[in-house]
């Protein structure tokens, strides 16, 4: 009789290939699934999963993500593993923390607070910093106990700075031996395991800054740079490149994605794409442009923003409008009593009625008007709950009145809610996601944990896509959320179930899957107790992370089974 680690036994199987759904059995050896069959005996297994018509679906591919701190601290990366993601990727837009050289730590600490809102204090407690190179760090994450699969890209900022020093790399291109090193160093990377490079650049529309308010260097290149190492993937054939090239409403270089499909041979993942009612031709624009590229035999995908979401913020802590110069000055102005002394200065004021746009706030959360007054001293308790237009309209005064007038009113202890500034429409999500140049994802987890969490977005899909509306069919999604992403990444073996695939799955109810919809939990779980916004799930009644059983009924086994993944031909654990 034939004996199995694990066995998922009387499942709905919807195997991420798009075949429709089947009843099985699922035998699992070694983390790879041996068997899919019915009738398997629960004695032939050292453990078994009773499903009973419950969902099993591949584990969520989340590419998009910022967990290169908190896997360290949280090897299970959530908000993202509680909802079926069993593999995250990390150095998402040019960011990370390898290589890096001793006297840079504390650089690279704030130019993560700084773009990505991960508390400084955090990263201090939580990062041993026992690397430099990017081999070293390769090292380090492979010897971390981890509840998730991790690919990660090299993050092009670090390399550069790295290789030519901080001051050089925002105000020059580099020299022809820096350029060779860097290559060299890319080269190194996929040799232990990076799945390609990523990089932003939007010059200054980028709302990601630097800690002095400044672009990132990557944002301010020498493009030629880039292109040189994308060179590399092509004489490799191997890898992917991640570029942050697009904010709605703000700037968009597409043809830096363009150029480096071109250079490199190898798949490009464009950021960003979404629907929004007040831009309709946003995404319809780069769905167009998808398909011109694709006739030119380029292969670029775009990386899809697509679920329902919010923030819940105070101006200390949000940081997603640095791209426009009026709230980047105020983002800037330094502590909360030095932010509430601005927004009651006349002059500022002043600037803000000439120069406030609400259609370039559409990729900051939304324009002022849509904003929620959330949570404010006891004085403030009669308009709770408000939008900003409701009061202004109230009051007799702009909007811009209304928001800095309540920061400087509250002391900057105001908080915000903005109203889902995607477009809530799930045909225009359809438009979207339906893409076949099209990678869902983007939940930015481990980003701006003190007004965002995002690794509900397939949950979110799953539910607002598939079992409210009925404009997709689960099969479908699934293979979206999980073979899509795998094949883009290079990342062999996974996205689907099926005989001799990674067993990265998981089983829900789609009757009762679901989350709890604009109103994050607060967890004071960072390093030093800080706390963070997070959103769990409820529905989800396994998750299994290469044939070992990471979650039940929501609860952690406390079992750490993820490894490093490479790109095609890269070594892998």
């Amino acid at each position: 009789m034939a004996r199995y680690d694990l066995l998922v036994r009387d499942c709905t199987l919807i195997d991420g290939t798009g075949r429709p759904r089947v009843a099985a059995d699922i035998a699992i050896i070694g983390g790879v699934i041996q068997k899919i069959g019915l009738g398997l005996a629960a004695d032939t297994a050292e453990q078994c999963i009773e499903a009973r018509g419950a969902i099993v679906a591949p584990g969520i591919i989340d590419p998009h993500t910022h967990y290169d701190a908190q896997i360290h601290w949280d090897p299970y990366c959530t908000s993202s593993g509680w909802h079926g993601h069993t593999t995250v990727g990390v150095g998402n837009c040019g960011f990370g923390f390898a290589p890096c050289a001793a006297d840079s730590r504390e650089r690279y600490m704030r130019m993560m607070e700084n773009t990505e809102q991960v508390p400084l204090d955090a990263l201090r407690k939580g990062l041993a910093w026992n690397w430099e190179t990017f081999p070293e760090w390769m090292e380090r994450m492979r010897a971390l106990p981890k509840g998730v699969n991790v690919a990660s890209y090299l993050p092009l900022n670090s390399l550069m700075m790295y290789v030519m020093g901080y001051e050089a790399a925002k105000r020059r291109g580099a020299t022809t031996a820096e350029r060779g090193r860097m290559r060299d160093l890319l080269n190194e990377a996929m040799d232990v395991g990076a799945i390609g490079f990523a990089l932003s650049h939007l010059n200054e529309r980028n709302s990601h800054k630097d800690c002095d308010g400044t672009p990132m260097p990557t944002d301010m290149m020498h493009i030629e740079d880039a292109f040189s190492l994308a060179e590399v993937l092509r004489e490799r054939g191997q890898g992917v490149i991640q570029c942050l090239c697009e904010i709605p409403g703000g700037g968009t270089n597409r043809a830096t994605a363009e150029e480096l499909a071109r250079r490199s041979r190898r798949p490009i993942l464009h950021n960003i794409i979404a629907p929004f009612d007040a831009l309709p031709d946003y995404h319809r624009s780069i769905l167009r442009w998808l398909d011109e590229m694709e006739r030119e035999g380029l292969e670029i995908y775009s990386q899809a923003f697509c679920y329902r979401e919010w923030s819940e913020f105070n101006v200390n802590d949000y940081n997603a409008w640095s791209h426009i110069p009026l709230f980047n000055t105020f983002s800037h102005a330094g502590d909360p009593a030095a932010k509430a002394a601005l927004a009651s200065d006349a002059a500022f004021l002043a600037r803000a009625r000439a120069e406030y746009q609400p259609m370039m706030m559409i990729g900051a959360g939304g324009p002022l008007e849509t904003f929620i007054f959330h949570r404010g001293p006891e004085v403030m308790k009669s308009i709770e709950g408000k939008t900003l237009v409701e009061i202004a309209a109230a009051r007799g005064v702009p909007v811009t009145d209304v928001f800095f007038g309540l920061v400087a009113e509250s002391g900057s202890t105001a908080e915000f809610r903005t109203l889902d500034p995607v477009s809530q429409s799930p045909e225009l999500m359809c438009e979207v996601v339906g893409h076949h140049r099209v990678v869902p994802g983007t939940s930015d987890g481990g980003a701006h944990v003190k007004f965002h969490a995002g690794g509900q977005y397939s949950t979110d899909m799953l539910m607002h896509l598939s079992r409210d509306s009925g404009l997709f069919s689960l099969e479908d999604l699934h293979h979206r959320l999980s073979a899509v992403p795998a094949r883009v990444l290079g990342l062999e073996g996974r996205g689907t179930l099926v005989e001799g695939a990674a067993a990265d799955l998981y089983m829900y109810d789609i009757d009762r899957l679901s989350y709890p919809y604009q109103q994050y939990e607060v967890l004071h779980d960072l390093p030093g107790g800080d706390w963070r916004r997070t959103c769990r799930p409820s529905g989800i009644e396994a998750i299994v992370v290469n044939g070992v059983q990471t979650f039940s009924q929501g609860q952690s086994t406390g079992a750490t089974p993820g490894v490093m993944l490479g790109s095609s031909s890269a070594p892998r654990g």
